[in-house]
């Protein structure tokens, strides 16, 4: 069950509906911290698509070598045909996303999910770009999740999502935690002090979820490994005011 999800959710549906309707595509981004739930949003919107809406699915991994045009390689294993050859191949940016608004064209409502762009290589970034400037033409709501906490003011994304905001109508989505009272409904059923729990969580769902599962005081190998990946993430400077902080 998702908690406090219910307007986006209708955000998302209203979108593909106008695809659908329209024959007109949209661009939907969805925003929020590492464990917020942008995908279990994504997956919860998906389950409910109607049978003659396709769904494309491609993430972009968090790798020291980040793949060339990675999403776009799980895409086109499903796609297969041109698609799969020029991926395969290495092909241009440009080549890759004039192939894929074809595809888009020819097979009807089309929902292209792309996961994690925030981990996008430049390649990925490009094939974006061109697609969502051409993609009013065609019948497909390409649904982007990223992080915004890790973008800062020259990440290749930002650089992008300002371009496409003023190149075409966007519908953005920014997912926040879970308030104390949804924390409380959760920690009730599993006999939790839910001031403690939201203490502890600040409402982040992957938190939330892995406290309870723990059932102990502590906090769980998984929070703390997942907190201490994104320190990691962090230069010199701003690891040394976490530190700070943490001490403090």
């Amino acid at each position: 069950m998702l908690l406090e999800r219910t307007r986006e959710l209708s955000l998302l549906a209203d979108s593909v509906d106008h695809v659908r309707q329209r024959r007109r595509g949209k661009l939907v981004l969805v925003s929020g911290e590492a464990g917020v739930g942008k995908t279990a949003l994504v997956r919860s919107f998906v389950r409910e698509l109607t049978a003659d809406t396709r769904c494309l699915w491609g993430s972009c991994d968090a790798l020291f070598t980040p793949r060339p045009l990675g999403p776009f390689l799980d895409v086109a294993d499903a796609v297969g045909g041109e698609l799969a050859t020029l991926v395969e191949s290495g092909a241009r940016p440009h080549e890759v996303a004039s192939t894929l608004l074809r595809d888009f064209q020819a097979q009807g409502p089309t929902v292209l999910v792309l996961e994690d762009v925030h981990n996008g290589d430049e390649a990925t970034l490009d094939v974006l770009r061109l697609v969502a400037r051409r993609l009013e033409s065609t019948p497909a709501l390409v649904l982007v999740t990223y992080r915004d906490d890790e973008l800062d003011r020259v990440h290749p994304l930002r650089i992008v999502l300002g371009e496409l905001a003023a190149a075409q109508p966007t519908t953005r989505i920014k997912l926040a935690p879970l308030s104390a009272t949804s924390v409380a409904e959760l920690a009730e059923s599993a006999g939790v002090d839910p001031d403690e729990l939201y203490h502890r969580t600040s409402g982040n769902p992957f938190f939330v979820t892995e406290a309870l599962a723990a059932g102990a005081d502590a906090i769980p190998l998984t929070v703390r490994d997942a907190v201490l990946a994104r320190a990691a993430r962090l230069s010199s400077r701003a690891r040394g005011v976490l530190e700070a902080v943490a001490v403090s």
